[in-house]
């Protein structure tokens, strides 16, 4: 009896430390490759000089720039009239096209961007990073209105 309850707890100790290392952001990070999979690697989405800044700056990969500005914007979009964000999408060469490269896959679903850059495979402190580039990129194109409804929503 005394060999049956050790067995009984010893499983159960090894059971729940395994249950308790249970990790979501390890899930996350397992999904990245499938994320990085559906980003349509365009030439005018990966030729588009943002994402090329965006490699550049940050030391990321152009699949991971295309999904970080692809996060962001939609976090934008809530975040801004939709006719600004209309007159952003429309008249910043290269952002419709890294919007509808597929990274928004519903792989990322409503997840907080925080956690949709570590999908991607970058730590989430580069959204600080990415915030500027994408601001200082857009400020070439857009009204000076559109660029503080931009600059405000990028605030994280």
């Amino acid at each position: 009896m005394k060999k049956t309850t050790f067995a009984i707890t010893s499983l159960t100790l090894v059971l729940t430390a395994q249950l308790s290392a249970f990790d979501m952001g390890s899930v996350l990070k397992s999904a990245a490759p499938i994320v990085a999979g559906s980003v349509a690697q365009t030439p005018a989405v990966q030729n588009n000089s943002l994402v090329s800044s965006l490699g550049s700056s940050l030391g990321i990969t152009p699949t991971q720039a295309i999904g970080g500005t692809a996060v962001l914007l939609n976090s934008a979009k809530s975040k801004m009239e939709s006719s600004a964000y209309a007159e952003l999408t429309k008249q910043t060469p290269g952002l419709s096209d890294i919007l509808s490269s597929g990274a928004t896959s519903s792989l990322l679903g409503n997840t907080s961007v925080t956690d949709q850059f570590k999908v991607l495979g970058m730590d989430p402190a580069l959204i600080k990073q990415f915030s500027p580039l994408i601001l200082e990129y857009a400020k070439g194109y857009v009204s000076p209105g559109v660029a503080s409804a931009l600059l405000g929503a990028l605030s994280f």
